[in-house]
């Protein structure tokens, strides 16, 4: 029933987690290696060599002076090398792809592609620093993997329509006096649009249009134009639609519709296309959907809430070593992610707005208890946001302060997450820290913007019906806008809620019902056979009856 293909098999192991399985991480380990070795006595893996085959001598000459890192990246290419008879004055890029290909159909290595490319920058490197011991003078080349980048330079698009951009842009923002723009867009919004207005433009010169010799960009909102367009995004997409196309779509009906003046038959066209393109769902996406289902258990649950005390208790635990520091830095990256992942918990805010929060503008002590507040114009909806966080965990965010924030800082940074010269730390950098920190010690798949889903999940779970609470904490400036995003999200808590006040009425004399299973002819049990896997027993025959 499952296909005895690593391309199959990788993803589905990925995607299992110890905690998720009830088992421990070297039962996972083991599995894996036990599907790789069955591959082999299968005769589907025939290339790559187990990690225990001994490298060839002229490898094993150039392995000596390698360094860890090195090592653990290379290590794979010198025995698939030893294995197939090849020495490394015969390494090229065909190796290099033949190489690739036993990786990506043998191995359950994550993210082959990815590998790979590192292989070859280390390789490269190598030829570099050890020319003087004999390393072959042979450069690979490292592939790129970016077909799903489109995006085109200033220079395929004629000067007009940059200038209907700029000035659709000062539109938005309400930066023109004599602009008709009720509301001034935000800056963040205003790039947005640019960025997918940006893409339209792409899709259109990837289609085969020359945009330098188009005067303006109301000449690429008609109706050809726009058609042409979608149709380049609708096929890309495997032949449907996407919230993300559907964001562009919109993108351009704004500036056909409602920046310039369109025409009854233009109006009905774009309304009739919306229909088709953007995608209309109540309340929270599939993806997030798929996300709260992740905590319909109680075990998921205390794994989520006690994940910040495991992570500090894992990264304290770590000791420094003299090798530049290296595991120092790891505990770092532990401690810091528990205090994220704690904020984002007593304090669901935005991940923006967690980069950017700073010591002394931010954050405020009053008798140990450390208190978050961001001023609306730094908030998304400009809403001000004020939080007073457990005193264990302002206890625990002081320690990081005063112990941990500070290290491998070259100079001063006003930063609770400080990063490269002054500034905070990096949103992706953080927000893969968050994440990868969840998946590895618990098993949950969370980005942390769902923190906030997770936050409105958890309240509405134990307090069925507050939605004005869920309001407060996320910073809604509506009640309608929590209502529309997390209505019903509490179903199941509701359910359970009226069921009990059904049981109550009953009295309390009400009689308990029968669960136990149906009586047969007792036996005796005989070793691990246990009466639980006997699948007759469990169909209600005797054994040895009729069936």
């Amino acid at each position: 029933m499952i296909p005895a293909a690593m391309s199959y098999i990788r993803p589905a192991m990925e995607k299992l987690h110890p905690a998720q399985l009830n088992v421990s991480h070297r039962r996972v380990q083991n599995v894996r290696s036990f599907v790789t070795q069955a591959f082999r006595l299968a005769g589907l893996s025939c290339n790559l060599a187990p990690y225990q085959t001994p490298m060839a001598p002229e490898w094993a000459v150039l392995w000596q002076p390698l360094s860890v890192y090195a090592r653990t990246e290379l290590s794979r290419l010198f025995r698939y090398c030893s294995h197939q008879g090849i020495a490394p004055h015969q390494m090229s890029d065909a190796v290099s792809a033949a190489f690739l290909q036993a990786l990506t159909a043998e191995s359950m290595v994550k993210g082959p592609k990815t590998r790979h490319q590192s292989v070859c920058r280390i390789w490269n490197r190598c030829v570099a620093e050890h020319a003087a011991l004999g390393w072959p003078q042979i450069t690979l080349t490292v592939p790129r993997y970016n077909a799903h980048l489109y995006g085109i330079e200033e220079d395929k698009v004629s000067p007009g329509i940059l200038a209907d951009l700029d000035a659709f842009a000062l539109h938005l923002a309400g930066n023109d006096p004599f602009s008709p723009q009720p509301k001034p867009f935000r800056p963040i919004s205003v790039k947005v649009f640019r960025g997918h207005l940006w893409r339209y433009l792409s899709a259109l010169h990837l289609s085969g249009l020359d945009l330098t010799s188009v005067g303006s960009f109301d000449d690429l909102v008609t109706r050809p134009m726009f058609e042409c367009a979608m149709r380049w995004f609708w096929v890309r997409n495997n032949k449907a639609t996407s919230k993300h196309i559907g964001e562009i779509a919109w993108a351009v009906r704004v500036y056909a519709v409602k920046y310039r003046s369109a025409d009854e038959a233009t109006l009905t066209f774009y309304d009739a296309a919306m229909q088709k393109l953007r995608l209309k769902h109540e309340g929270l996406s599939p993806k997030n959907q798929k996300a709260m289902r992740q905590f319909s258990e109680e075990k998921s649950v205390r794994a989520f809430v006690n994940l910040p005390q495991k992570l500090w208790s894992i990264g304290t635990a770590v000791q420094p070593t003299s090798e530049e520091g290296r595991k120092r830095k790891a505990a770092l990256i532990l401690i810091q992610a528990a205090v994220a992942i704690e904020i984002l918990m007593f304090a669901p805010v935005r991940l923006k707005n967690l980069c950017n929060l700073r010591l002394d503008q931010h954050m405020s002590w009053r008798q140990g208890i450390l208190y978050l507040n961001i001023p609306a114009p730094e908030v998304k909806n400009e809403v001000t946001l004020d939080f007073k966080l457990p005193a264990e965990t302002s206890v625990r965010i002081a320690r990081y302060i005063k112990d941990w924030r500070g290290l491998f800082l070259p100079k001063a940074n006003p930063y609770l997450f400080p990063g490269r010269n002054g500034a905070p730390k990096e949103q992706g950098g953080l927000g893969k820290q968050i994440s990868k920190a969840v998946f590895a010690q618990t098993g949950l798949t969370l980005t942390p913007h769902q923190f906030r889903h997770t936050a409105a999940k958890l309240l509405l779970d134990a307090k069925p019906g507050h939605y004005e609470i869920v309001r407060k904490v996320l910073g809604h400036k509506a009640l309608t806008t929590t209502y529309a995003h997390y209505a019903g999200a509490e179903t199941e808590a509701a359910v359970e809620l009226y069921d009990n006040v059904i049981l109550s009425l009953k009295g309390p004399n009400r009689a308990a019902p029968d669960l136990s299973p149906p009586r047969t002819k007792a036996r005796p049990a005989t070793g691990s056979a246990s009466i639980f896997m006997d699948p007759l027993h469990q169909l209600g025959r005797k054994r040895g009856g009729k069936v």
